[in-house]
């Protein structure tokens, strides 16, 4: 099986931080308090990653379907 390691998102990247922080302040801080605390601090992350906006992936609804056609009756 070939394979490789996907890059990382900058919501990882933001959330390793945020971990590493808190793991240094204190030795039973859990990775699923790090994702409560990322999530608090999210306008934290868009400054510090350098893009201005965090992409959303377009709704169910907006996307159309291949090989289908509305019938006008």
């Amino acid at each position: 099986m070939k394979g490789g390691k996907r890059a990382l998102t900058p919501w990882n990247i933001f959330v390793k931080k945020i971990f590493r922080e808190g793991k240094a302040k204190n030795s039973s801080y859990a990775f699923k308090d790090a994702l409560k605390d990322a999530s608090k601090r999210k306008g934290e992350m868009i400054s510090s990653s350098g893009t201005k906006k965090i992409r959303k992936s377009h709704s169910r609804h907006n996307r159309g379907r291949k090989g289908t056609r509305r019938r006008h009756h």
